[in-house]
């Protein structure tokens, strides 16, 4: 890889110097206007409009929610003043700071915030709206939310999703043009190339040293080039390049809630999805196979050889959070405690070292996305970890329009992480069995729904953590190790940047899954040199 970024590295300065050049900045240090260069991901395929799902997961650049989430999971108000809910937990009432405007000096009202959510509600895009039913104004600086049954993560749905201007809001034009109350806004997009913001004026929240943010849209060789060239001054890098010379840049090591996991079909085979996909697996469909992978895996060994050690063992979906169960932890890497499940269970090697029960035979595919070496990486090692138990694990990557073929019918390699325990829900509930990527092992156990409806039932999410810990295992059932063993879940994955030393990124919120979550901490990036 560091053979390709440096044949690229030419290739790559001519690129950035050009794009630069577009942007009329110089190639000198950021003090120099206060700007920072960045390559931190991909161009967002849905543009930049919030109701199809731009900045869905909280982080602000050209958009505001209502509330943001703070580094202990609490939250505080941004665009609201206060937000208050009826005993039922069905009405919610918001109130707005007065004065407020959006990015082009016009103002922003309840007005704005009622069409946001009535419009993301009709939109189908990826904000989860979960029970809600409408909003409606009370005055310019008030306004009213129904639920149709209560839910105590609709605190996520007022932290992630960014108002628009009812005024201004076009579908067909609003994704390259949006007018947002974010603390940037955009100065000019280039799809392919670069994005360029210019500091808000009239933001409602707290500004950081930079006026000027241009993000360059490149691989990550040729972003790796980039950085050590001197062209700019934030790159996302994988883990494996963390472990080597960076020169002059600062090497920053975000912890980061965005996870690895292996789903696996929970039933037998013979059905299909809607689309005339197979749903199930025979061999995966026995709990003892299940339960084998998730002891025979060594999460330690994965974080130090193939993440450098930059990760931590993950041993569910939520690791890490206040929704995690502490007891779901157990001593992995352990094959013997592996191969007496399997022989409990009446799984015998054959005459050629698979595993066999009666005439099944424990033959698996695992499939991941290709052009993501990390996953790649991760599904080689599990094969290899697998192995000695006599289970015969073949890889297959492809596109996720590939994927999305063979994930209800094969254990599959997928990357979640989200500060919303709704994630949960999405993972488990029998309601989200093959809904998109949502449950794609159709996994079901009645109990775990009654515990996933009781923490969404809770009046708050800090009554709701006891429910969602249940989930997990609650004495006689679960998705975890004891229970179904519904997936293996592998590695939190701790998001590492190289930086300009100057540069300072504070702290924040972990951050979650997607390319875009170092700007979490936007507000408290600082220039520390004069």
């Amino acid at each position: 890889m560091l053979r390709r970024a440096r044949l690229l590295g030419l290739m790559t300065l001519l690129f950035c110097s050009a794009v630069f050049a577009d942007a009329k900045m110089p190639l000198a240090t950021p003090s120099q206007g206060h700007t920072m260069r960045l390559a931190i991901g991909p161009e967002p395929t849905e543009g930049f409009d919030p109701l199809l799902g731009w900045s869905h997961g909280s982080y602000l650049l050209l958009h505001s929610p209502l509330i943001k989430q703070n580094s202990d999971l609490g939250w505080s108000n941004i665009l609201a003043s206060k937000i208050s809910s009826t005993t039922d937990g069905k009405t919610w009432t918001i109130q707005l700071k007065p004065n407020l405007k959006f990015s082009d000096g016009s103002s922003l009202t309840a007005r704005d915030v009622v069409f946001t959510y009535n419009q993301a509600a009709r939109s189908g895009g990826k904000i989860d709206m979960g029970n809600f039913i409408s909003a409606k104004q009370v005055s310019p600086l008030e306004l009213t939310i129904k639920l149709k049954a209560p839910q105590s993560t609709f605190v996520n749905v007022l932290g992630s999703l960014g108002i628009v201007s009812a005024k201004e809001y076009n579908p067909k034009t609003y994704a390259q043009k949006p007018i947002g109350a974010g603390p940037y806004r955009l100065v000019s997009f280039q799809p392919g190339q670069q994005l360029v913001v210019e500091a808000n004026p009239y933001y409602a929240g707290h500004k950081n040293d930079f006026n000027k943010l241009i993000f360059v849209f490149l691989d990550e060789d040729s972003a790796y080039a980039a950085a050590r060239s001197g062209q700019l001054d934030l790159v996302r890098i994988p883990p494996s390049l963390a472990i080597h010379s960076s020169g002059k840049l600062k090497l920053w090591v975000r912890p980061s809630v965005e996870n690895r996991g292996i789903v696996f079909p929970t039933t037998p085979s013979g059905k299909k999805d809607a689309k005339g996909y197979p749903i199930g697996n025979d061999v995966t469909a026995d709990v003892a196979i299940r339960r084998a992978i998730n002891y025979a895996i060594n999460r330690e060994l994965l974080a130090s050889a193939v993440m450098e050690g930059h990760a931590i063992p993950a041993f569910s979906a939520v690791q890490g959070l206040p929704w995690n169960n502490p007891d779901s932890a157990f001593k992995d890497g352990d094959l013997e405690k592996a191969k007496g499940i399997l022989t409990k269970a009446g799984w015998k090697k054959g005459p050629d070292g698979v595993l066999q029960k009666g005439k099944l035979k424990a033959n698996l595919t695992l499939w991941y996305t290709s052009g993501d070496s990390t996953r790649r990486d991760l599904a080689e090692a599990v094969r290899s970890m697998v192995e000695p138990l006599g289970i015969k694990m073949a890889l297959r990557s492809g596109s996720w329009e590939v994927v999305e073929q063979h994930m209800h019918a094969n254990p599959t390699l997928f990357g979640w992480g989200s500060l919303d325990p709704m994630e949960l829900v999405h993972h488990y509930s029998s309601k989200a069995g093959g809904v998109e990527y949502y449950n794609p092992g159709y996994y079901h156990n009645a109990r775990v729904d009654q515990h996933l409806q009781q923490a969404l039932d809770a009046p708050s999410w800090q009554q709701a953590v006891p429910y969602w810990q249940q989930v997990e295992w609650d004495g006689t059932t679960g998705v975890g190790i004891r229970g179904d063993a519904a997936w293996a879940w592998l590695l939190n994955v701790q998001h590492t940047y190289l930086a300009n030393p100057c540069i300072k990124l504070g702290s924040g919120a972990p951050e979650f899954h997607g390319s875009w979550s170092v700007l979490n901490s936007l507000s408290q990036w600082r220039w520390t040199c004069h």
